[in-house]
């Protein structure tokens, strides 16, 4: 394959990359609109860690940032070696609710 394919292959995974964890990310229905930020920030999050844009994140690919290297394997809940953008949503979101519960209303 030529430069040129390689290079629209590459763009097509990272935008299918992108629709997909945005579409994870935002599937939750009645959403409130800060909920909607912060999904829309951990799907930006997602598709900058999955640097070769396959849709997932691989253990070499966690080792650019330094928490989500320490967590993993907590992270790798189905254990196939990498963390996909489902995974990651889920991650975020028990992150979320955690932090909720502690902070007063």
């Amino acid at each position: 394959m030529d430069h040129e394919g390689m290079r629209d292959l590459m763009m097509q995974k990272l935008v299918f990359a992108a629709i997909a964890g945005s579409a994870c990310l935002l599937s939750a229905v009645g959403a409130r609109a800060d909920d909607a930020k912060d999904k829309l920030v951990a799907a930006e999050s997602f598709a900058t860690l999955d640097r070769n844009g396959d849709g997932r994140i691989s253990r070499s690919e966690a080792g650019f940032d330094r928490s989500l290297s320490q967590t993993f394997a907590e992270l790798d809940t189905d254990g196939d070696g990498f963390v996909s953008a489902e995974e990651f949503s889920a991650a975020q979101q028990q992150e979320s609710a955690t932090v909720g519960k502690l902070t007063p209303k």
